[in-house]
């Protein structure tokens, strides 16, 4: 009976071992830098994220991202013209007022087994006062928005819809994604004022990281530090 015990002990023991190794294949590389990498200035912002699941053929369905950007920066975005979610949805890019596109990217999604082909879509991002507003346009499925919200100071929080693709298919699992925001800035009077501004100070690098959330109940944190001077 004791055996029989140790054996089933030891079975246990083998299956969380797989079972842990299976979630931890998850993973995703990510950068998010600001241009220049200098203390107290209007910055570009770039991000590249691309996640993969070597265990499986795509990398299961992200539905939030939360990055959060080297201490002591700031967005102004309240101060720049603003698009509205709403007016996405209903017009499109067209139909936001000039000079609340901020940026632009492209990404890549996966729904397989029934698309097997990788689902491109292209990217534009506009400033929506306290958000950031991703509007994709895929080559395969409608059109989506995902909103960010600027959270402690000027770093993000982003819940991805479901992506959709064809009626057949199963929701499409984020592969990759690079977008860029450059130096945006507007005159105040006799300064100018930069819609993202770096951090004010530099000891040498600054640190950030992101925390990537999956429909499976997985997390990934993925951390980044960028060389920076004063």
């Amino acid at each position: 009976m004791r055996k029989k015990i140790l054996l089933g002990l030891a079975a246990l023991a083998a299956l969380a071992l797989v079972t842990n190794t299976a979630l931890a294949a998850v993973g995703v590389k990510a950068s998010y830098s600001l241009t220049p990498a200098k203390a107290n200035k209007s910055a570009a912002v770039a991000v590249s994220i691309e996640s993969s699941d070597p265990a499986a053929e795509q990398p299961p369905i992200m539905n939030r991202i939360q990055i959060k950007f080297p201490a002591g920066g700031k967005w102004n975005g309240p101060k720049f013209p603003k698009c509205s979610i709403n007016t996405l949805n209903s017009k499109g890019p067209n139909g936001c007022p000039s000079g609340s596109k901020i940026g632009t990217g492209n990404g890549v999604g996966y729904a397989k087994p029934v698309v097997t082909d990788p689902v491109k879509a292209k990217l534009t991002i506009f400033n929506g006062g306290n958000t950031i507003l991703v509007y994709a346009f895929p080559d395969l499925g409608p059109t989506f928005v995902t909103p960010c919200k600027i959270v402690g100071g000027y770093n993000l929080d982003c819940q991805i819809p479901p992506i959709k693709t064809l009626p057949s298919a199963p929701d499409a699992s984020v592969g990759t994604v690079k977008t860029n925001n450059p130096a945006k800035s507007i005159k105040k009077g006799k300064k100018k004022l930069g819609i993202v501004v770096s951090p004010k100070k530099c000891k040498g690098s600054w640190k950030s990281s992101a925390t990537f959330s999956f429909t499976t109940g997985e997390k990934v944190v993925s951390p980044f530090s960028q060389k920076c001077k004063k």
